[in-house]
Parts: structure tokens; C-alpha cells; sequence
């Protein structure tokens, strides 16, 4: 029976076997490997810490991972496939590996992040349309 995500060590197992299949993907991996060029033994405990901030609430997590993806989108466009590939990845994960009320905030978490992603990237769009003409 798979249990919750209760703790630090529960968070990295998910954190760590998603990027494990994340680094691998035809679809989205690439932003990693090639175009974001991730240190790996750096970023893992950056993400870790990020999910035990909002789902454990531990606020071990600094940093503005916002924008982090309006770089790497001008280095490379974010496309909305691209993050709904990443949801159903990570949904695939967590039902893999957990079941319960903070597992299901992990998807929507993710959903959430999915959108204001989205939407940042759209007004930065727009905002360099406008300044342009």
C-alpha cells in the first residue's frame, strides 16, 4: 500500500526519480541537458528543497524559480506542450510512488505552476510585441 508524502527523504524520492526520467525524455529533456545545461548535483537539492517548501512547508527553498524559466524561454520557447508533458510526467510519478491528500497537492501544485508559468511567458511575449512596434 503506498502511503503519503510525509517527509524530507519522501520528497526526494520524488524529486530525484522525476528528474532520473526527466533527463531521459524525448520531449523535454533537452531543455535540461542542452539548453539549461543543468549541474545535476547542484539543481536536485534546489528542487528538493523547493518541494519541501510547498508541500511539506518547510521554507528551506530561496530563489525566484520564475525566473529561471523566462531565461531559459529566451534561450528556447516553453511551449504549453512542453509543460503539459512535464504534468503528465510528474503525475506518473507521484501516483507511482504515493497516494494521499499531500500527493494529491503535489499535482496540484504542479497544474498551478503549470499555469502561472504559462501566463508569465504570454505577458513577456506580449510586453516585447508591444515594446517593438
Amino acid at each position: 500500500m503506498k502511503k503519503d508524502i510525509e517527509t524530507s527523504e519522501d520528497v526526494a524520492l520524488l524529486v530525484n526519480t522525476f528528474y532520473d526520467k526527466v533527463q531521459h525524455d524525448d520531449v523535454i529533456g533537452h531543455f535540461f541537458s542542452d539548453v539549461a545545461k543543468v549541474n545535476w548535483d547542484e539543481h536536485l537539492p534546489h528542487m528538493i528543497q523547493f518541494w519541501e517548501t510547498v508541500l511539506l512547508g518547510k521554507s528551506t527553498f530561496e530563489g525566484w524559480p520564475m525566473r529561471t524559466h523566462l531565461v531559459l524561454h529566451q534561450k528556447e520557447k516553453l511551449l504549453p506542450h512542453h509543460f503539459d508533458h512535464w504534468i503528465e510526467l510528474w503525475f506518473g510519478i507521484v501516483d507511482n510512488l504515493f497516494k494521499g491528500d499531500i500527493a494529491n497537492e503535489a499535482k496540484n501544485r504542479a497544474k498551478i505552476m503549470r499555469e502561472l508559468i504559462l501566463f508569465k511567458i504570454d505577458k513577456m511575449e506580449n510586453n516585447n510585441r508591444n515594446i517593438i512596434q
